[in-house]
């Protein structure tokens, strides 16, 4: 057998418990979600919220979608009157989206040129109505910085009006952080967003507040 033979047959064969360690670890994975979702669930959906919040992690690619997207889909159904803001968790300095984040929501007909990062503040909190996360951890994160405010916390995946595959059980309560990645990884964020924001709208009984 030649060395270059040796070689390849070599990286055939660590190939395979790499793949091994990827299948088990998607499936404990899987089995972790299965199983943390049973008590995973929103609370009621206020009759007329006036102010609606998004977060995610550095609010630059997630809730600034968010925020513009349902804003457009609330002002076509006459549900302009409810105010959309974003902000993030973990916000240090104000930075704009990603070039990438730019051309998916342009792609998708949602400009967020002009958004800028800004940290959530008490006062966000206190004139939210409701509150949506895109992570099942942020919504723990928020609760236990801004306590006593869970009748307003919702996980904004739940209202998913496309649900993910039967396997895939993380993505029934997180919508995965594009940054850093392809503008496809951006598209299929934001494409999930607008089925979030959709589902939600089209469950609830909402009326533009007073």
């Amino acid at each position: 057998m030649t060395v270059s033979k040796a070689a390849g047959t070599l990286s055939e064969t660590s190939a395979i418990p790499r793949r091994a360690f990827r299948w088990i670890r998607t499936g404990l994975t899987g089995l972790y979600w299965r199983f943390l979702g049973k008590g995973i669930g929103n609370p009621p959906v206020p009759h007329s919220p006036r102010s609606v919040l998004f977060l995610c992690q550095g609010n630059i690619c997630r809730s600034p979608f968010a925020e513009r997207y349902f804003r457009k889909v609330a002002e076509s159904g006459n549900l302009g009157r409810i105010r959309s803001r974003s902000a993030g968790l973990d916000v240090q300095v104000s930075s704009p989206p990603p070039d990438l984040a730019v051309q998916a929501a342009k792609a998708r007909a949602v400009d967020v040129t002009d958004h800028r990062s800004k940290p959530v503040t008490s006062d966000m909190i206190e004139e939210s109505d409701m509150i949506f996360v895109v992570e099942h951890r942020q919504a723990a994160i928020l609760r236990r910085t801004f306590p006593g405010n869970d009748p307003k916390i919702f996980l904004l995946p739940l209202f998913d009006a496309g649900p993910p595959p039967a396997w895939n059980y993380a993505l029934r309560y997180n919508i995965l952080d594009p940054y850093g990645k392809s503008e496809e990884d951006f598209l299929a964020c934001f494409r999930r967003i607008e089925s979030s924001i959709e589902g939600f709208l089209s469950r609830c009984d909402l009326h533009p507040g007073p």
